[in-house]
């Protein structure tokens, strides 16, 4: 008898040993449902009261009911925006200046405090004197692997963004000059320039003023003052992007007469939508428009019309953009969602920069 029949011949034994058990036992698991439960009832002298299967709760009629005292209200999450000290802001032809209403020393630890925020491990200042601080190169676009290996066998590395800040306090006030340029190694590097000529520079610029807003108002940094109000509308949060503070209790006809101040436009709709233009001047996707081709001398010739299929051309003051009100405690805000756009701490500076001028 080979292996495999032994095999074969224990797995039928077991099987038939198994199966066989409810052949030879009765089943009583069921036995249960053809059982009657016994009922018997129960033997009081006449007269008696009749029994109810009832909570008896002692002293009930001396028990006030639980009334609430006022609706609920569900809890809000904490406030995420944060009041400003106004800080004037021009932008020249070489540079952006700051108007900053404190001293140069107070100026110069924000702007340091901020490019160590910026830069994150090592040290983002190069240089630093009296009245300048130059930072390290940024690199805002890292490069890939595949990119760095091909940069190493070309010798042709991408530019970096390098910052200078100039400050001369004047009459207790310090006037600060925003510029940057392009670095590139082996390479000599640019003069210095306007931070909005550069994308990412124009960006950083946004959000130092910000910063420096909410740095210098003292509510942002004690509790028991916090509920202040303050005379600039602008409020900023933790990633730059910026609020309107219209007041409290602002009524439909009040937000209408402040955007239209503004100049700006409530989109007609079922969504809440506004634009910095009227709406029949708003950009959109399917709109036709004419595809131009250069030739020469800044002009263009017309070949003939297209459907716009995307918005990637079109400037910040030609969109619509979402809005909603939001009822805090220390006001009513106006929240403008610009996410939809490349830069949104330069599009939300836009928005709120004509709610101050």
């Amino acid at each position: 008898m080979n292996k495999f029949t032994l095999q074969l011949m224990g797995a039928g034994s077991l099987t038939l040993i198994l199966s066989g058990c409810s052949v030879f036992f009765t089943d009583h698991s069921d036995d249960y449902q053809d059982q009657k439960p016994a009922v018997s009832t129960l033997a009081v002298p006449p007269g008696s009261a009749s029994s109810k299967d009832t909570l008896v709760i002692p002293n009930e009629t001396a028990i006030a009911d639980l009334e609430p005292s006022k609706p609920f209200v569900t809890p809000r999450a904490p406030f995420v925006f944060y009041p400003m000290v106004a800080v004037g802001i021009t932008e020249q032809d070489d540079a952006i200046e700051f108007l900053i209403p404190a001293s140069k020393e107070k100026s110069k630890r924000i702007v340091a405090d901020f490019l160590t925020a910026l830069h994150g491990a090592g040290t983002p200042i190069s240089t630093q004197t009296d009245d300048q601080i130059t930072t390290v190169p940024f690199d805002f676009h890292p490069q890939g692997w595949w990119a760095s290996l091909w940069s190493s066998i070309t010798r042709i590395h991408p530019a970096q963004t390098a910052f200078s800040f100039r400050f001369n306090e004047i009459e207790g006030k310090t006037l600060m000059r925003v510029q940057f340029r392009d670095e590139q190694q082996d390479v000599e590097p640019s003069g210095w320039i306007s931070p909005d000529q550069n994308d990412d520079a124009y960006s950083v610029a946004i959000r130092l003023w910000g910063t420096i807003g909410r740095q210098l108002n003292q509510s942002s940094a004690y509790l028991s003052n916090r509920d202040d109000a303050v005379s600039f509308p602008v409020w900023v949060d933790h990633k730059g992007i910026y609020s309107i503070r219209l007041g409290n209790n602002v009524s439909p006809s009040e937000l209408e007469m402040t955007l239209s101040a503004a100049g700006i436009y409530i989109v007609p709709g079922v969504d809440p939508l506004l634009a910095p233009v009227p709406p029949e001047d708003v950009a959109r996707i399917g709109d036709v428009v004419d595809f131009n081709i250069p030739v020469g001398k800044g002009e263009k010739q017309k070949l003939f019309n297209v459907y716009r299929r995307n918005l990637d051309d079109v400037g910040w003051e030609e969109r619509e953009y979402p809005y909603k009100i939001t009822h805090q405690k220390a006001g009513d805000f106006l929240v403008i969602d610009v996410s939809a756009t490349d830069y949104p701490e330069v599009t939300s500076f836009h928005l709120t920069q004509r709610f101050v001028n």
